[in-house]
């Protein structure tokens, strides 16, 4: 068990959580964190962020992007039905 103090930085209290930790956890700045009280305890545990599209494609390597000759043929055919 890791021991911290509080510390004053602004108006805000703070406490620092230890790289072991975070690493243990695969917590990195910017991660969140649910915080609570469970029997006089502060209890910190990471909250699973919802993987939006955007943020999933940005992490996909660009050239994934980059249109077939499959992909420029389906763009050229004309529609058979009521898909347009």
């Amino acid at each position: 068990m890791s021991s911290v103090a509080l510390r004053q930085s602004g108006g805000a209290i703070i406490v620092s959580i230890p790289k072991a930790i975070t690493k243990a956890l695969g917590l990195n700045i910017g991660s969140k964190l649910d915080l609570s009280i469970q029997d006089e305890n502060i209890v910190l545990t990471p909250k699973a962020e919802d993987m939006t599209l955007e943020a999933l494609l940005s992490a996909s390597p660009k050239e994934c992007f980059a249109l077939t000759e499959e992909d420029r043929e389906w763009e050229s055919t004309s529609s058979v039905g009521k898909e347009v």
